[in-house]
């Protein structure tokens, strides 16, 4: 497994996805939240690692990426937005596949 692709994706099991609020909307803003929470606090938590290890905050800021890496971060940017947005993503899916059936 690398940074940019989990293992298997992540998703509710069953013909349903949980609801816990009123409107299925809010559910779906609060799974859009929560996943970027979720990476917030990872890549915090990575940083502080990073800086504690001797790299510390200035050569962290000083840094600047190279072609490799600036293609690195971009694949993990788009494998990022496809978590974040999947739960919006199913629901267009399955809305094109409904209109697509007879």
């Amino acid at each position: 497994m690398n940074e940019t692709e989990s293992a298997r994706p992540r998703k509710a099991i069953g013909p349903d996805r949980p609801v816990y609020f009123d409107h299925t909307d809010v559910d779906r803003v609060m799974a859009v939240v929560l996943a970027l929470a979720s990476e917030v606090a990872a890549l915090r938590e990575r940083l502080d690692t990073q800086e504690r290890l001797g790299a510390g905050v200035a050569a962290v800021e000083a840094y600047t990426p190279d072609a490799e890496a600036l293609s690195a971060r971009e694949a993990w940017r788009n494998a990022y937005i496809r978590r974040l947005f999947r739960v919006v993503t199913e629901d267009v899916e399955a809305l094109r596949q409904t209109a697509a059936k007879p």
